[in-house]
């Protein structure tokens, strides 16, 4: 949506009413009075306010208290980030759950039901600090009241994760210009990181680079070479988590110094195919296991081997994300299955609908060799279909 006389996309208040409205519902619906909330969770229902670190959610239509860290108040009035920002206007600050305990005080929920979203998130000495202050309240895990709202974008989230995976475009363009032989990898990085700043990215957005004669997609692998001077004939991997506003736009991109050999150009053709095979087959509907059974299938037609970096997941304010209980297909022999494949699959089968947001990143291996190409994009499902996110052509790219 259009924020001011800016075209960026912006999360409205609107947005904070539909999440609310449809948190609260759930909430109810499991007779749970409030929601207690912290990382993205919190995030969630504040749209990330600096030093949060606690949230309460009530099943009424009270306000939302958000607990900041005294260490952001220590010089500044609570008013600055009121001011800051539309969503939240009770805000507290603290180190522990006192704020927390005084809240649910004046709601006067002792005795009621408190929702915890995410009780892994949750220290044990903020969850010790509650049982202690409320013995005859019950206490109910609503994680996943919140990953079933979470799971299905709204148009306004995916405007945002739109945005992120834009962002990263711009640094991929950046890094098109600027590779030649004889320049380090850690400039290229660099420059690929500022242009993914100058587009509007968050400062922590990661941005990673591998480059050399033989195509990897490794972390370590990428810390190593960023002292070498790029050569002709090398191959480039780019990965990023770009984030806008903390949504995050998660892609790759391949690139090649000069020409590329035909194994590189085989193996990126091979990688083409298995993403067409898979795409095709996005539509509401289908299992997620139905895609990671076209993938293998894809594969196989290829003649060359899958990674075990090759990725089919969610996201949007997490990288990955999974879908809440509401998605599940049942069905543990499936389910065994995933947990051999892998390719970014958790727990049960579930149903693909309108308004997930994936990750899809086919990543092959040469059949003798380790040289490893991928071709990552981002698509939201459609009705329809689906639609694909940022505006990147999926290419192997010759620089220089």
């Amino acid at each position: 949506m259009k924020h001011g006389s800016s075209d960026l996309p912006r999360i409205s208040l609107k947005e904070r009413d539909r999440r609310y409205d449809l948190i609260r519902q759930e909430l109810k619906n499991a007779n749970v009075d409030c929601a207690i909330t912290t990382g993205t969770n919190l995030f969630y229902i504040t749209n990330g306010i600096q030093g949060e670190m606690f949230g309460l959610l009530p099943a009424t239509d009270d306000l939302p208290t958000v607990v900041i860290n005294f260490r952001q108040l220590a010089d500044i009035s609570v008013d600055v980030l009121l001011n800051m920002q539309e969503w939240i206007r009770d805000i507290r600050g603290g180190v522990d759950g006192s704020m927390i305990i005084g809240r649910i005080k004046e709601l006067k929920l002792e005795k009621g039901t408190l929702g915890i979203a995410g009780f892994a998130s949750i220290n044990q000495a903020f969850y010790s600090q509650l049982q202690k202050a409320f013995p005859e309240a019950k206490f109910a895990d609503v994680s996943s009241i919140f990953t079933n709202a979470r799971t299905i974008k709204s148009e306004e989230e995916i405007a945002m994760i739109d945005m992120a995976n834009r962002i990263f475009d711009r640094a991929v363009e950046r890094v098109s210009e600027v590779v030649r032989p004889g320049v380090l990898a850690r400039r290229v990085l660099q420059e690929g990181v500022n242009a993914m700043w100058a587009a509007g990215g968050d400062m922590h957005s990661s941005f990673n680079l591998h480059c050399g004669p033989v195509p990897k997609q490794n972390p370590v692998l990428m810390q190593i070479c960023l002292d070498r001077a790029i050569q002709k004939g090398d191959i480039g991997t780019l990965t990023a988590h770009a984030e806008y506003h903390h949504y995050a736009g998660h892609s790759d991109h391949q690139f090649s110094v000069g020409e590329p050999t035909p194994l590189h150009r085989d193996l990126f053709k091979a990688v083409l195919h298995v993403r067409e095979k898979v795409l095709s087959s996005v539509k509401e509907g289908v299992s997620h296991l139905d895609l990671v059974e076209t993938y293998r299938k894809a594969v196989a037609e290829t003649g060359f081997r899958s990674s075990p970096h090759s990725q089919t997941h969610q996201y949007g304010i997490d990288v990955p994300e999974f879908p809440g209980p509401a998605f599940n297909i049942p069905d543990p022999s499936r389910e065994q299955l995933s947990k051999t494949l892998g390719l970014g699959f958790r727990g049960s089968n579930f149903t693909l609908k309108a308004g997930m947001v994936y990750s899809i990143s086919p990543t092959l291996l040469a059949e003798s060799s380790d040289d490893t190409m991928l071709a990552g994009t981002t698509i939201v499902v459609t009705e329809e279909g689906y639609r694909e996110l940022g505006n990147r052509k999926i290419e192997l790219t010759v620089c220089a």
